[in-house]
């Protein structure tokens, strides 16, 4: 007589299925998390780069000649900066070479970027200080 099987798994069969089905699983959450860190790590450059953009476009409107210190709202965000001369100022000149009525200067500020008075972000950048001094240029030679 001969022997017929009977339909369905044995044990050693599912435990095999469910092993393979683990090693499955854990790759994908390995995957999953890998992917979840890079999409942080994205978001909080995207932040910080809309910072700093909202940053630069608030000190680009100083003028570091007249105003060495000071700070600037911008949204929740507050800006504060603090100029050095990098060149002492001289008389500026047109592309041909003729003296113009201003003095002009080469700062570096120190930016510090703040959000409900913790730092959150700091940097430096040159920027050019004016001054119109009026007059004759060639009074200063």
């Amino acid at each position: 007589m001969s022997r017929s099987r009977s339909a369905g798994f044995t044990l050693l069969e599912a435990i095999v299925a469910l092993v393979i089905f683990s090693l499955g699983a854990v790759a994908l959450y390995g995957w999953l998390a890998t992917n979840i860190q890079a999409l942080e790590r994205v978001q909080a450059s995207r932040e910080r780069s809309a910072l700093m953009t909202a940053a630069l476009d608030a000190v680009r409107r100083v003028n570091p000649m007249q105003d060495a210190t000071g700070s600037r709202a911008a949204g929740d965000l507050r800006i504060e900066w603090a100029a050095r001369a990098v060149a002492p100022p001289r008389r500026a000149v047109t592309q041909v070479g003729v003296a113009t009525p201003f003095l002009v200067g080469l700062y570096q500020l120190h930016v510090r970027v703040l959000r409900e008075g913790r730092e959150v972000d700091a940097f430096d950048v040159r920027q050019v200080g004016y001054r119109d001094v009026g007059g004759n240029p060639d009074d200063d030679l």
